[in-house]
């Protein structure tokens, strides 16, 4: 008996930290780790994310990979209706544990745009992690949508073989940090889709995924010279933030910076909470943040 209840504990707590249960999605899929911190850190297994990029829900067996079938379908997992004729190419893809994963090619080569549910896993933690990181003496901010940022295979290969680089180094530090800047447009008000004007500095950052800012130009420049800013507090980011007066929201790029172990003021400096790269691939928008100031 006493060696079947613990049979039963240990299959229904996280595997890495072993106290806490396993996380159970809404779709009644019952995960190996607890959550997103234990998964990164799961020992024995891959980190089981959800392949699709952009994604850091827990992935499920039952969609090969992916968290939910929505996923899987923009993932191109899903197979096509018999009447759609030929069977599309597959291409070895890495999942977040850097093994390889047969993915069928996606059916765009653009940038899309998740709409986060509020009620959701990813909208709880990203608002969990924004609440802690914005300090400020003169209020909050409510996060009042999230959109989440996948990139085409030409894109995200080129930021994953960059962190591969950088790991061949040594060990390198993932920080979350937050960019501001002109949104010219009306973000957020109109489902979510970026705009095509040259001057906004939220869509062109996010559509060349900082191959180039607003205008087209490859940088910005500040106290740290020539390069692509972000800081690791969103309340020193929202500083540059300015929205066009038809929207409510101001607008933010939520991102992750990859650094190497050994800092190299070439091509990258961390000064207080600000971070500058001067490679694009170094740094990866992941989400747009659409929040109003709060007193």
């Amino acid at each position: 008996m006493i060696e079947t209840a613990n049979t039963l504990r240990r299959d229904t707590t996280c595997e890495a930290c072993g106290v806490k249960p396993k996380y159970i999605d809404p779709n009644g899929m019952q995960h190996a780790y607890c959550g997103r911190s234990c998964a990164r850190t799961g020992v024995g297994k891959g980190v089981p994310e959800c392949s699709l990029r952009g994604c850091s829900n827990l992935e499920a067996a039952a969609f090969n990979g992916f968290c939910s079938e929505e996923h899987a379908k923009k993932g191109g997992m899903v197979p096509p209706p018999p009447a759609s004729p030929g069977p599309k190419t597959q291409i070895p893809t890495r999942n977040h544990s850097g093994t390889a994963r047969p993915k069928l090619t996606p059916p765009a080569d653009v940038v899309h745009l998740s709409d986060i549910p509020s009620s959701g896993t990813v909208w709880r933690e990203f608002v969990r992690e924004w609440n802690s990181k914005w300090l400020s003496h003169e209020g909050s901010a409510l996060v009042e949508k999230l959109y989440e940022i996948s990139y085409p295979a030409g894109i995200s290969d080129s930021q994953d073989n960059y962190q591969q680089d950088i790991e061949a180094t040594g060990q390198p530090r993932i920080l979350r940090t937050f960019h501001a800047s002109q949104c010219i447009c009306d973000m957020g008000t109109k489902g979510p889709v970026l705009c095509k004007w040259k001057s906004c500095g939220i869509c062109n950052v996010v559509g060349s995924a900082f191959r180039g800012v607003a205008f087209g130009v490859p940088y910005n420049t500040g106290r740290q010279g020539k390069g692509l800013y972000s800081s690791r507090n969103p309340a020193s980011a929202d500083l540059f933030a300015t929205s066009c007066l038809s929207s409510p929201y101001r607008v933010m790029i939520a991102c992750d910076v990859v650094l190497p172990q050994h800092l190299d003021k070439n091509t990258s400096v961390v000064a207080g909470d600000r971070v500058v790269v001067r490679v694009p691939e170094a740094i990866v928008p992941r989400f747009i943040v659409m929040y109003t100031k709060q007193a």
